[in-house]
């Protein structure tokens, strides 16, 4: 049998098998032939990691070839991300520090602060005082986009009795936005 490098464990496997084999032919006893069979099963399986390997990343054979041979080749097709269905609530609350809102999406379907699995994220927006905007998207104010379902919006004194209007949204990895929250209103200070 040719010996495999060691970055495979190739030479260990075909060293421990041919131990077992000189050890059985010297002793036919059933718990030799167990540790032989056990050590050829091991060997077996080292060398079909290796050409399972060697084969996979083999750049001159092509994708009919490897699945001719049982090795599914890497898919190269873009996956599509398509945009958020579920459309989120918003909920604010004051923090201890009555400048601060705490804005918080909250998933519908599921009626918690998880993300949906469409979901790679959350558009947040904001805006103090003025209009009161027909949607998310109306929001004149700031934009953010966070990982998390929960942002933090701060103000200054100069914000205080002013209205606050939020809205969120769900965001894929592209940063297509689903169907922004109907606008909340909450008083600064």
């Amino acid at each position: 049998m040719p010996e495999m490098g060691d970055s495979t464990g190739g030479s260990r496997q075909n060293s421990h098998l041919l131990t077992a084999r000189i050890t059985y032919e010297a002793d036919n006893s059933t718990a030799k032939r167990v540790v032989k069979d056990e050590a050829k099963g091991e060997t077996i399986d080292a060398m079909r990691d290796f050409a399972n390997s060697s084969i996979r990343f083999n750049k001159k054979m092509d994708d009919a070839a490897k699945l001719f041979m049982g090795i599914h080749p890497k898919d190269t097709t873009p996956t599509s991300h398509g945009t958020p269905a579920e459309q989120p609530e918003t909920e604010v609350e004051n923090t201890r520090n009555h400048y601060e809102h705490r804005v918080r999406a909250i998933n519908t379907g599921r009626g918690d602060h998880s993300k949906p699995a469409d979901a790679y994220g959350v558009r947040y927006a904001w805006q103090a005082g003025g209009e009161k905007p027909a949607s998310g998207e109306g929001i004149k104010g700031s934009t953010k986009f966070s990982r998390k379902t929960t942002h933090i919006v701060q103000y200054t004194e100069a914000d205080k009795g002013k209205t606050a209007y939020y809205s969120t949204c769900y965001e894929n990895s592209k940063g297509d936005s689903g169907q922004w929250s109907p606008v909340v209103e909450a008083i600064i200070g």
